[in-house]
């Protein structure tokens, strides 16, 4: 194993999210109007979740997406890492069962895209798959017992990538759509891992998102469980990582499509001025 090991999603499950500045409201897709979505700050995940809750316990067997490579700004000096994924159990769970797309900027400037899979606490495994911006990738990820079934489809290029692959317990607890921070670990532990400098992606749209439960099949809103939209926050704190070199934030939009539909947007984050000196003018007395 290579001593700098890139993940996805390294050390997803070892701790909970923050939830620092988390507030609930209403879905904004009208359709889904008596559904709650939680809104909470994250160290390297943007996108919807939906999860099993305290009260009624979810088990999910599949999730499925859609989205449009986004195309990432590149310049030179520093190198900068983006992934876009559909998976089942990372938000709740030490295992995460994930495929999706890179957008990578090279320290020289040169943009990176690929495709892979993931089944955390495994490495990251390349997908042979050419993937160009503005490509329109479908995938799926299907749970039974220990074996999963992971797809990835370019259907602008007609390439179809599919393995049913073998998981020690994995975790079927929540359902995610995200764009990401990647991290860079030099072992399967959390702590020795950090979250990467996000590069400049512009905006990913997701489409078809949906995931399965007790026999049906549904949108983010559809009732499958408790709905959960995350910010990429910079400053947000650890999170499930000990340290951080990201330099950007992510923040999902409103719900639409009877919620099957979202998309996320990078931002620079603001920049904290620090509070200007009192000059404080006329005589003092002692």
């Amino acid at each position: 194993m290579a001593a700098a090991l890139l993940l996805t999603a390294c050390g997803s499950g070892t701790s909970s999210h923050p939830a620092a500045g988390t507030t609930t409201k209403a879905a904004q897709d009208p359709v889904a109007s008596t559904v709650t979505v939680t809104h909470q700050d994250d160290a390297n995940w943007a996108g919807y979740v939906v999860a099993s809750g305290a009260t009624t316990k979810t088990s999910f067997s599949a999730v499925s997406g859609s989205w449009i490579q986004p195309a990432v700004d590149c310049s030179a000096g520093s190198a900068s890492h983006s992934a876009f994924w559909i998976g089942l159990g990372g938000y709740t769970g030490e295992h995460l069962e994930q495929t999706g797309t890179s957008a990578d900027c090279s320290a020289t400037g040169q943009a990176v895209y690929s495709a892979w899979y993931e089944l955390v606490p495994a490495a990251q495994v390349p997908v042979t798959m050419t993937v160009q911006p503005g490509d329109r990738l479908s995938a799926h990820v299907a749970v039974s017992g220990d074996t999963v079934t992971i797809s990835l489809s370019n259907l602008t290029r007609h390439a179809t990538f599919s393995k049913q692959l073998q998981m020690s317990s994995p975790t079927v607890s929540s359902a995610e759509w995200i764009a990401e921070a990647p991290s860079r670990c030099l072992s399967s532990n959390s702590q020795d891992c950090h979250i990467l400098s996000l590069a400049d992606f512009g905006s990913v749209a997701f489409t078809g998102a949906t995931a399965s439960a007790a026999g049906r099949t549904g949108s983010i809103t559809s009732g499958l469980g408790q709905v959960t939209a995350l910010t990429l926050a910079a400053n947000a704190g650890y999170g499930r990582l000990y340290a951080t070199t990201a330099q950007a934030d992510a923040s999902p939009g409103a719900l639409s499509g009877h919620g099957s539909s979202f998309s996320v947007s990078w931002q620079r984050p603001e920049i904290q001025m620090p509070a200007p000196p009192v000059i404080v003018t006329g005589p003092i007395y002692n």
